[in-house]
Protein backbone atom coordinates (compact mmCIF):
# COMPACT_ATOMS: atom_id res chain seq x y z
CA UNK A 1 0.00 0.00 0.00
CA UNK A 2 1.51 3.36 -1.10
CA UNK A 3 0.77 6.07 1.31
CA UNK A 4 -0.74 9.68 0.48
CA UNK A 5 2.68 10.72 1.96
CA UNK A 6 4.58 9.02 -0.58
CA UNK A 7 2.74 10.70 -3.83
CA UNK A 8 3.62 14.05 -1.60
CA UNK A 9 7.37 13.33 -1.25
CA UNK A 10 7.41 12.15 -4.70
CA UNK A 11 6.34 15.52 -5.90
CA UNK A 12 7.62 17.75 -3.94
CA UNK A 13 11.26 19.36 -5.26
CA UNK A 14 12.64 20.03 -1.96
CA UNK A 15 12.43 16.97 -1.43
CA UNK A 16 15.91 15.20 -1.90
CA UNK A 17 15.86 11.94 -0.24
CA UNK A 18 12.64 10.14 0.98
CA UNK A 19 12.79 6.41 2.84
CA UNK A 20 10.79 3.98 4.79
CA UNK A 21 12.26 3.55 7.68
CA UNK A 22 12.11 0.96 10.67
CA UNK A 23 11.82 1.95 14.23
CA UNK A 24 10.71 4.98 16.02
CA UNK A 25 10.03 7.03 12.44
CA UNK A 26 7.92 5.79 9.80
CA UNK A 27 9.74 7.90 7.05
CA UNK A 28 11.97 9.90 6.65
CA UNK A 29 12.39 12.70 4.22
CA UNK A 30 15.78 14.51 3.44
CA UNK A 31 14.55 17.97 2.51
CA UNK A 32 16.77 21.15 1.65
CA UNK A 33 15.72 24.58 1.37
CA UNK A 34 16.81 28.15 1.39
CA UNK A 35 15.98 29.57 4.48
CA UNK A 36 13.44 28.79 7.55
CA UNK A 37 10.99 30.57 5.84
CA UNK A 38 11.18 28.37 3.09
CA UNK A 39 10.92 25.27 5.24
CA UNK A 40 7.85 26.65 6.76
CA UNK A 41 6.08 26.91 3.54
CA UNK A 42 7.42 23.51 3.01
CA UNK A 43 5.88 22.21 6.12
CA UNK A 44 2.71 23.67 5.68
CA UNK A 45 2.40 22.23 2.09
CA UNK A 46 3.29 19.01 3.00
CA UNK A 47 0.90 18.57 5.70
CA UNK A 48 -1.78 20.38 3.96
CA UNK A 49 -1.51 17.76 1.40
CA UNK A 50 -1.21 14.83 3.04
CA UNK A 51 -4.59 13.30 4.62
CA UNK A 52 -4.34 12.23 7.67
CA UNK A 53 -0.76 13.61 8.79
CA UNK A 54 -0.60 14.38 12.52
CA UNK A 55 3.08 14.10 13.47
CA UNK A 56 6.21 15.76 12.09
CA UNK A 57 9.25 15.78 13.39
CA UNK A 58 12.26 18.05 12.54
CA UNK A 59 16.03 17.91 12.96
CA UNK A 60 18.38 20.76 11.53
CA UNK A 61 21.49 20.22 10.72
CA UNK A 62 23.77 23.03 12.41
CA UNK A 63 26.98 23.15 9.87
CA UNK A 64 28.48 20.53 7.87
CA UNK A 65 31.30 18.66 8.89
CA UNK A 66 31.72 16.73 5.61
CA UNK A 67 29.72 15.41 2.74
CA UNK A 68 30.82 13.36 -0.31
CA UNK A 69 29.34 11.20 -2.84
CA UNK A 70 32.43 9.05 -3.60
CA UNK A 71 32.60 5.58 -2.68
CA UNK A 72 35.31 3.48 -0.78
CA UNK A 73 35.73 1.02 -3.86
CA UNK A 74 39.21 -0.04 -4.68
Amino acid sequence: MVLPLCHGGYEMPEVLGFWRMAGEYDYLMRVQVADMKRYDEFYKRLVNSVPGLSDVTSSFAMEQIKYTTSLPIE
